[in-house]
């Protein structure tokens, strides 16, 4: 319990540290374009950079994710300067916040690149503390589509009433899968996720590998080591 404790306030304090060397790494995507708002709620440099290298080395091309952002754009523009033939997918509940990412997308042509799901969240009827995407409307908007990289980083999980929201997400992951793929999960020093972790475990039989205290990555299948 006191290191936990110690953990947290050590991650309050260095929540950049080492972030160095992935800013380095991101610095033309980064700047290549419009001024992107990178704030407390964005995923860390380190976390995007091993997201980009899995693109690159793992074929990544059908790329969804739970909560739009910053990512949302790196990977587009990521996908028009490698030349890669990828898509994203992104789902959240605020449409408002989506239109602020699409109009940075459409003023550097990059809107082919990414189809946004606007869904709000519903209370859920078998976990508490958690609301979540419809998943019956949710399909119904992914269709048959297969993914081979998840990001999950939505939906909001940061209040009492909904922190074990993302747990939920374990909902959507059946039957959208490809053979190979690869799941980011933000945010796992939390309850919620950390309970995510441990269904994707136990669902898929695979094993988590933690980048640090709040970000874990699953893989499954053949793949080039893609972890700063």
């Amino acid at each position: 319990m006191l290191k936990e404790k110690v953990e947290k306030i050590v991650r309050r304090i260095f929540i950049h540290k080492n972030e160095e060397i992935p800013a380095f790494l991101l610095h033309e995507l980064f700047h290549q374009g419009t001024y992107l708002p990178f704030t407390t709620s964005s995923l860390k440099m380190k976390f995007l950079a091993c997201m980009c290298n899995d693109v690159v080395v793992n074929s990544r091309r059908q790329v969804l994710e739970f909560g739009s952002g910053i990512s949302t754009i790196i990977l587009a523009r990521l996908f028009r300067m490698n030349g890669l033939e990828g898509h994203i997918t992104t789902v959240d509940e605020s449409a408002e916040w989506q239109a602020i990412i699409e109009g940075i997308l459409t003023q550097e042509g990059l809107q082919s690149y990414v189809t946004f799901v606007a869904l709000p969240t519903q209370k859920s009827a078998d976990i508490s503390q958690s609301y979540e995407f419809d998943p019956v409307a949710l399909k119904a908007q992914l269709g048959n589509a297969l993914f081979d990289l998840v990001l999950i980083d939505g939906p909001s999980a940061w209040q009492p009433e909904n922190v074990m929201s993302r747990s939920s997400n374990i909902k959507h992951l059946s039957g959208i899968l490809g053979e190979r793929f690869a799941l980011f999960v933000d945010n796992t020093d939390r309850p919620g996720e950390q309970v995510l972790v441990q269904k994707i475990q136990d669902t898929f039989q695979l094993k988590p590998k933690r980048l640090d205290a709040t970000f874990t990555t699953f893989v499954k299948g053949s793949h080039f080591n893609y972890v700063i």
